[in-house]
């Protein structure tokens, strides 16, 4: 008599079998689709899908970014000597067992690469053989296990190592440059961020000569010395971010600088000198001497609307590191659309109160077709009455508007941010220079009605510093 088999036998079966065909049918998808599953995934991940089956066993060698922390690879939060070489050695094997195109790599290590030479195999292999494209290295720990909070460990590296023309951005943490010879001839770097890095004023000086087309830059530097000045000369650079601590002076001369965020400064006002044209700040961000924190914004859309790249970084996660930069300048043109509408980006993007915004509103005296087609796009998408600028979050105590002219764009935004919550305590309007009595009378009307208008916090401050413009029983 022949057994029956149990229904849930064959239901177990039945499902086990879903479950490979179901595998086989992933594994039967084009490479591409293949590389772009595990663009989704945490390295780990990529690298288990080796032992999935055959299909998989190489897929990940040609993944275009490489995420390599030492401490996830050990599985450690503390990297103790055999522990961190054994984990170096998994890092080295990555690196070399990767074929094909390599886009990003990112590494997290330990002092001990940097004394026995894997650090600058690591490179050398990364920049000269798999020509890769964005490089980040960041430094861990120090011999003993312990976190390091300042750059303790020395970098002695060949000269011309980050010189290669298919590296175009580098980013450094925590480390002690010896001399600047590794950025010899670094003709197409266009982004170096150099954090927690500490060296001679000297040496930060060739390194930046050395990398003429740089469009981004971040200095979170210390000099071992206090003294020299740390020199900036760079045409093409597009965003500065600067915290500096141990220079006697700053020079910056960059005629088409879009964004300068300044953290700190250990240097005086007076050994302070910034030439950037584009930047129309008319706040004083010194006092007693001493720099505030503030970042400094031209808003521009140099080519058909296309965002520039300092606007790109700002929004990238690097604005993280402005969150406390609570003071900002920015210059816009209200009647371009997409300006109007990076200012909404940037603003929203901090999620705390922010001190002070200055808006410096841009003439437009010659407006083309352009500009005027983006007034109405301006008015139906960023200026509706129940729609607050930037967004229901952002909030800040002073807002200062600049060159203030009585366009219907300049009142839209200053009732928006009055009625909306926008400005917490004071809303500051300066005339622009150039007004005429006519416009003067416009902006003495438009101001009367501002006061006047339902104010979402009870004690906020509408003022005028032209006193002529204020209706005595308004002040």
């Amino acid at each position: 008599m022949d057994r029956s088999i149990p229904s849930s036998d064959v239901d177990g079966e039945m499902i086990h079998a879903e479950v490979v065909n179901s595998l086989d049918r992933i594994s039967k998808l084009p490479k591409d689709v293949l590389l772009k599953v595990l663009s989704k995934l945490s390295m780990e991940e990529v690298l288990r899908t080796s032992v999935l089956s055959k299909r998989w066993v190489d897929v990940w060698k040609e993944t275009s970014h490489l995420y390599l922390d030492m401490r996830k690879i050990a599985k450690a939060q503390v990297l103790l000597p055999e522990v961190s070489h054994q984990a170096a050695r998994s890092v080295t094997k990555i690196i070399k067992d990767h074929r094909g195109y390599l886009e990003r790599c990112i590494i997290y290590h330990d002092a001990l690469q940097c004394e026995d030479g894997v650090f600058e195999s690591w490179i050398q292999s990364l920049v000269n053989v798999k020509h890769i494209k964005h490089l980040k290295l960041e430094n861990l720990f120090d011999n003993d296990g312990r976190p390091i909070t300042r750059s303790n460990v020395t970098l002695d590296l060949p000269p011309k190592l980050f010189s290669h023309p298919d590296l175009i951005s580098l980013f450094l943490d925590k480390y002690n440059l010896e001399a600047p010879h590794a950025f010899n001839s670094c003709w197409s770097l266009k982004d170096l961020r150099l954090i927690d890095v500490s060296a001679e004023t000297e040496v930060f000086n060739a390194v930046l000569v050395s990398c003429p087309s740089l469009e981004v830059l971040a200095l979170k530097i210390s000099c071992h010395k206090n003294s020299g000045t740390l020199k900036i000369e760079n045409h093409n650079l597009k965003f500065l971010f600067l915290s500096c601590l141990g220079i006697e002076g700053l020079n910056v001369s960059s005629p088409n600088l879009d964004i300068l965020s300044i953290e700190y400064l250990s240097c005086d006002k007076e050994n302070c000198v910034t030439a950037s044209p584009r930047l129309h700040s008319h706040r004083n961000y010194w006092a007693a001497g001493h720099c505030f924190v503030h970042t400094s914004y031209n808003i521009s859309c140099p080519h058909q609307g296309e965002v520039s790249i300092a606007h790109k970084v700002m929004l990238s996660g690097f604005i993280d590191r402005m969150k406390m930069l609570a003071l900002m300048s920015v210059s816009v043109d209200l009647t371009n659309a997409k300006e109007v509408e990076m200012l909404r980006e940037v603003l929203a993007a901090w999620p705390e109160p922010m001190k002070e915004v200055e808006i410096v509103l841009k003439s437009n005296n010659a407006a083309g077709k352009e500009s005027e087609s983006s007034i109405e796009i301006t008015r139906s998408t960023l200026w509706e009455e129940t729609k607050p600028f930037p967004n229901d979050e952002f909030r800040v105590y002073g807002v200062y508007l600049s060159n203030f002219s009585g366009s219907k764009e300049e009142f839209a935004l200053a009732s928006s941010m009055i009625t909306h919550g926008t400005v917490i305590s004071m809303m500051m309007i300066t005339p622009s220079s150039s007004s005429t009595i006519n416009n003067k009378s416009k902006i003495k009307a438009g101001i009367a009605k501002l006061k006047k208008l339902p104010k979402f916090h009870e004690y906020l401050h509408i003022r005028c510093s032209d006193a002529d413009l204020v209706e005595p029983s308004l002040w």
